[in-house]
């Protein structure tokens, strides 16, 4: 799949793995072959770890509805959490130090990811 249409999403290997299951409870994420992405392992850990889920986002509707379900993801966290997302060449990293509503971390992160492909950039 080529890089710009490609999601990642990297954060702590169990919260990423609770994030995967909750984009495959929405239906219009369902043919967006979500998956996690296995690295090998560093020194001194014990397996491959994975801390990386991917889609693809190249339609603007599976991207919008990504971006919201991380967003009510993140707006519902009770502990510190911090994500990084990449598409292409465009990379977010969030963190939920404060308490934000769910729709603005959406909006936040659907403006950044959408910039990549805009004329001028």
């Amino acid at each position: 799949m080529p890089e710009a249409d490609r999601l990642a999403v990297t954060g702590d290997p169990s919260e990423i793995r609770e994030l995967l299951a909750l984009l495959r409870r929405d239906p219009e994420l369902r043919t967006a072959g979500l998956g996690l992405e296995f690295r090998r392992p560093g020194r001194g850990e014990l397996g491959a770890v994975t801390d990386t889920l991917t889609m693809f986002a190249g339609n603007p509707a599976v991207l919008t509805a990504a971006t919201t379900t991380i967003g009510v993801w993140l707006g519902a966290r009770i502990r510190p959490t911090r994500i990084r997302l990449k598409r292409g060449d465009t990379e977010v990293e969030v963190e939920t130090l404060r308490a934000k509503r769910a729709d603005a971390y959406a909006r936040e992160l659907l403006a950044e990811l959408s910039k990549e492909g805009e004329p001028g950039e």
